[in-house]
């Protein structure tokens, strides 16, 4: 084997340079994501949407009153210790919040600054992008084209709008990212995985669904993992793979119940109080408690786990009951917000959060994708649908790296699977586009693999892969400039408003 020159050693990367050219593509990621969700997050100042629920959970929190809400506690907890951190309205009698589980904005404290219930959203937001740049790197090993991604969460105009508010999307989404990073680095090993890799995959996803449940649909990718971990060894021994699968599923099984057991545990710890009978608020948490939740309550007994699980339990059936109390689609009602999973690629029915008219300008805050991204997304999809169709069905050979196309099949199989949960839940009850997210960002990671795939299949392709997906993302960037402005609840004239109905899906009535 020939030796290097001299020359050609000197020029070998050191470990030192990687590390700072690493940091720097995340501090460029970084400060991009403090722009786009942590600047501007005290605007509006007023509620929109689910705002109105949260803060009341959130101040229920602050003030160590037990309750239950239609969502796991991890996300809600987050956002009051954002409000508790920031000390924005520590001043402020906030007692009202607390006493209904839902708040109008005339009936909000004077005064109040949204800034500290806003900030652990937005923070989560920027962590999520960080991620995503992981996970982009991890599947291409290009720095550059991981930068260049990036911009698909980053200039993402529904997120944007929906992340940095009091909501619970960006803590699923970074939980559900940084689980698919670390999915993919275990997938691309070639080596026999470990019991503790699996405890903590399993410990990233079950975070992800202590925020919001539909999250489940990500251990679908448990049992694939595991498939192509035990083609690793050498074994051939019945019993030595069932002491493998038996560990291997235990650890992950065992993580997911002991993050479920912390996130409850923190939550009892955080509100010994009994609710108050006399409150609205008080009255429904009350009589959806065991008599032994309460009787702990008031007689401030110690916290066992026996207790952790008995809130728990109490916690789920209140959730289930909320969940069957939701009421379903209604296409013929007027004024309906809710949608179809099957439209939600297409962009349906966006939401309008909010609108403040003045000196004859119209701001908006507005649930609307970026439509040039967002539409790439879903021809990514029936790409990719197509061409395993096409393996599969049709017996037509690869054209690209079996690496590519078994990542294109396992995106798009957690893409299939996402839609499938969600095509039942909209039997069950009325979902919103912003339940699309977590299909949206895996559109964006099977964008992405197509740009791969394009690149293996054609020689000037990839020669240029660079300069095109540079193209690309410049006009992404462009789309999302453009509807910024109802993200950013910047006043428009009605001319300026309807200039942006120009897309397949109708975006706002102007005013």
């Amino acid at each position: 084997m020939p030796h290097l020159s001299a020359h050609h050693q000197s020029h070998a990367p050191t470990p030192l340079l990687e590390f700072l050219k690493s940091a720097l593509c995340y501090v460029l990621v970084l400060s991009v994501a403090y722009t786009c969700f942590m600047v501007n997050r005290g605007n509006p100042s007023n509620l929109f949407w689910d705002e109105n629920y949260h803060v009341t959970s959130a101040e229920r929190y602050l003030e160590g009153i037990a309750h239950f809400e239609p969502h796991p506690p991890l996300g809600l907890m987050l956002i009051a210790a954002g409000e508790a951190w920031s000390g924005t309205n520590k001043d402020l009698d906030k007692q009202v919040l607390a006493a209904t589980k839902q708040i109008s904005g005339d009936a909000m404290p004077q005064g109040f600054d949204y800034m500290g219930m806003r900030l652990m959203p937005s923070v989560f937001a920027v962590l999520g992008a960080l991620a995503f740049y992981g996970l982009m790197y991890q599947l291409f090993q290009r720095r550059v084209h991981a930068l260049l991604l990036s911009g698909l969460y980053l200039f993402e105009n529904a997120f944007t709008v929906h992340f940095r508010a009091v909501h619970l999307d960006s803590f699923q989404m970074c939980f559900s990212i940084a689980f698919l990073w670390h999915f993919v680095a275990l997938w691309q090993r070639a080596t026999p995985l470990r019991a503790w890799h699996y405890s903590t995959l399993a410990s990233l996803v079950a975070l992800a669904i202590m925020v919001k449940v539909n999250a489940v649909v990500l251990l679908v990718l448990f049992p694939v993992l595991y498939f192509k971990d035990s083609k690793t060894h050498d074994t051939t021994s019945l019993l030595n793979k069932l002491k493998d699968f038996t560990s291997k599923s235990g650890a992950a099984i065992t993580a997911i119940l002991l993050v479920f057991f912390t996130v409850f545990y923190i939550h009892a710890t955080l509100t010994p109080q009994l609710p108050n009978a006399h409150s609205s608020a008080g009255k429904q948490d009350l009589s959806n408690m065991s008599a032994a939740y309460r009787a702990y309550l008031e007689e401030h007994q110690p916290l066992t786990p026996r207790m952790v699980i008995t809130i728990a339990h109490d916690y789920y059936k209140f959730m289930d009951k909320d969940h069957l109390g939701v009421p379903k689609l209604d296409t013929k009602k007027i004024g309906e917000n809710g949608s179809h999973p099957l439209h939600w690629p297409f962009h349906d029915r966006n939401i309008n959060y909010r609108w403040d008219s003045a000196d004859g300008k119209t701001a908006y805050v507005q649930l609307v994708g970026n439509q040039l991204a967002w539409y790439s997304g879903t021809l990514a999809v029936i790409f990719c649908i197509a061409t395993i169709l096409n393996h599969r069905v049709m017996s037509i050979p690869l054209r690209c790296t079996p690496r590519t196309y078994h990542l294109i099949e396992l995106f798009t199989g957690l893409y299939v699977a996402f839609m499938g949960l969600h095509l039942w839940l909209i039997t069950q009850r009325v979902m919103y586009l912003y339940h699309y997210f977590l299909g949206l960002m895996i559109s964006y990671v099977l964008l992405a693999l197509v740009w791969q795939y394009l690149s293996e299949l054609y020689d000037s392709f990839a020669r240029r892969r660079t300069l095109i997906l540079t193209g690309v993302m410049s006009l992404y960037l462009a789309s999302y400039l453009f509807f910024l402005p109802f993200s950013n609840h910047t006043p428009l004239t009605k001319a300026e408003c309807e200039r942006r109905n120009i897309s397949i899906s109708h975006i706002v009535d102007c005013r």
